[in-house]
């Protein structure tokens, strides 16, 4: 059964102005060190995109592991969180989309101005109808995520109750569940991922005609055929490589920031 979004946001890009779609950073993963140089590479793809952007889409998973307690958050990352707090005040708009690994917020990004999704939403952009979101939990199969993701994941209980252990406790263990010391490989897992995101929005296609489809998740950098008028873009992932999608009101493109 397909779960349709409630309403459309729509957006007019400006003359000159473009939109970005990029996430699956996994700021964390699988080191400090290695996490540090990806995000120093991220942070020299904002500097780039900012002299034209208008709204930058983030995908989720930005973090290998993000909770958020009432008075502390995790340390790391914050160049990172500065340089999108100076662009918001330079009047870009920031989406984020909560990821498997970082749904665990409260308030902190939408005090930072970020507008912060935890579902995938419609937005009517120019003349395109698009759905965006990250991509887990979504179409057939998965079921031992699906239930984890709402016994716990998904469960203010378990999440007010983790709050109770100490964050030098709390966000260790955190990271040591989510995986952190793995390397992630793009391989026939994360094709097989994407496929059950694409299955999923032909399906929503049939109940609603959207244009374009744009997901992450899968870490499967993709661009496929919906139907004749739609179309389904994957932005991949920034362990292994750097792909963002690109929208300019006339065309989407799939690119490749070099650092």
């Amino acid at each position: 059964m397909i779960k349709l979004t409630k309403k459309n946001i729509r957006l007019q890009i400006k003359k000159n102005k473009k939109i970005y779609f990029a996430g699956d950073f996994h700021f964390g993963r699988p080191n400090k060190n290695n996490s540090q140089l990806r995000e120093k590479k991220v942070i020299n793809w904002l500097n780039l995109i900012s002299s034209d952007a208008q709204d930058v889409f983030l995908l989720g998973d930005l973090f290998d592991f993000w909770f958020e307690y009432k008075n502390a958050i995790p340390k790391e990352n914050l160049r990172f969180l500065i340089k999108i707090s100076d662009m918001i005040n330079k009047g870009i708009n920031f989406h984020y989309f909560l990821g498997n690994h970082d749904m665990w917020v409260l308030n902190y990004f939408s005090e930072l101005g970020i507008q912060v999704y935890k579902d995938p939403e419609e937005f009517i952009i120019g003349d395109k109808t698009i759905l965006v979101g990250h991509g887990d939990g979504i179409g057939e199969g998965d079921f031992g995520y699906k239930v984890l993701k709402k016994v716990f994941f998904r469960n203010r209980i378990f999440e007010n109750l983790y709050r109770w252990i100490h964050p030098d406790i709390g966000i260790p263990l955190g990271r040591f569940f989510s995986g952190t010391k793995k390397a992630m490989d793009v391989n026939e897992n994360a094709e097989t991922n994407d496929k059950r995101i694409v299955n999923y929005c032909k399906n929503y296609y049939n109940y609603r005609k959207i244009n374009v489809f744009i997901f992450g998740h899968s870490h499967f950098k993709n661009k496929c055929t919906i139907a004749e008028d739609s179309f389904y873009y994957n932005c991949g992932e920034w362990i292994n490589g750097s792909s963002y999608l690109e929208y300019d009101s006339k065309k989407f493109q799939l690119l490749n920031f070099k650092n």
